[in-house]
């Protein structure tokens, strides 16, 4: 079981760090499209797509393992003292990242389109 877990937990980080990098990838392609002829903005509009998608998959990733996270990390990751601390921490964290996560990715489809 701690195997899964620890895969998960990868998973989980991994999708994130994927969904920010791809983020400064659109932002960067977005950031030299004015200096590019009808031709080269054309392949990089698709390219800039195809980060999109790969955010939005990233996207759904995080949420998959955030979600599997929640079944475990009670029992392994904290204890019964600090239980009342950590949930209401970790519900003020999702509020945040729901935020951050939400406007991040309008943003970058904005820039796309």
């Amino acid at each position: 079981m701690k195997s899964l877990r620890i895969i998960n937990n990868f998973l989980h980080d991994m999708s994130t760090g994927t969904w920010i990098a791809c983020i400064l990838v659109i932002a960067v392609v977005h950031s030299k499209a004015a200096d590019l002829s009808a031709e080269s903005l054309s392949v990089l509009h698709a390219a800039a797509l195809s980060v999109f998608w790969l955010l939005v998959i990233a996207l759904a990733i995080v949420m998959a393992t955030g979600g599997l996270r929640t079944l475990y990390w009670r029992k392994y990751e904290v204890s019964e003292s600090d239980l009342a601390t950590e949930r209401r921490l970790l519900i003020i964290k999702h509020i945040i990242l729901t935020a951050v996560f939400g406007v991040g990715t309008v943003i970058a489809w904005l820039l796309i389109v």
